[in-house]
């Protein structure tokens, strides 16, 4: 069963680039497609958000976990808030990966990417991840109230 977790607030500015925002979350590494150009904001100016890390406490699939995130009253967190929730709480992506499943990111030969803020020892990254696998029971979704 989902469960809610931690709310975290934060301001997002959807008026700055994404290459502006990665510079500010002073991630050690990032992924290079993750930019203005494939990831363009679909909100303007600048708003205070409630984001919380939802839990499904299991595997579950890109679609399951929408689905679920729906059914909850919830909207799925986009790159610019997943951004803004990296710079304010740079340390929460060394306990799971955060995922945010409101943005895609479709490669020419067809494969859709998320970004998610993931770990590797101390370092912190903010990778793009395949949209068709299964989610790892240990990864929190970023989610926004409706």
């Amino acid at each position: 069963m989902a469960q809610p977790g931690s709310i975290y607030a934060v301001t997002v500015d959807y008026g700055k680039s994404v290459e502006e925002m990665v510079k500010l979350g002073l991630y050690d590494w990032s992924n290079h497609d993750i930019t203005s150009e494939h990831f363009p904001a679909k909100w303007t100016g600048q708003t205070d958000l409630a984001i919380e890390l939802v839990h499904f406490n299991r595997y579950i699939g890109t679609n399951d976990a929408l689905k679920e995130l729906n059914r909850m009253g919830y909207r799925p967190a986009e790159l610019h808030e997943l951004l803004a929730f990296g710079e304010k709480y740079p340390d929460v992506q060394r306990e799971f990966p955060v995922v945010a499943l409101g943005s895609v990111w479709q490669r020419p030969y067809g494969y859709r990417y998320v970004p998610c803020l993931y770990w590797f020892g101390s370092k912190r990254r903010l990778y793009l991840r395949w949209s068709g696998r299964d989610w790892g029971d240990i990864c929190r979704f970023a989610a926004v109230r409706k």
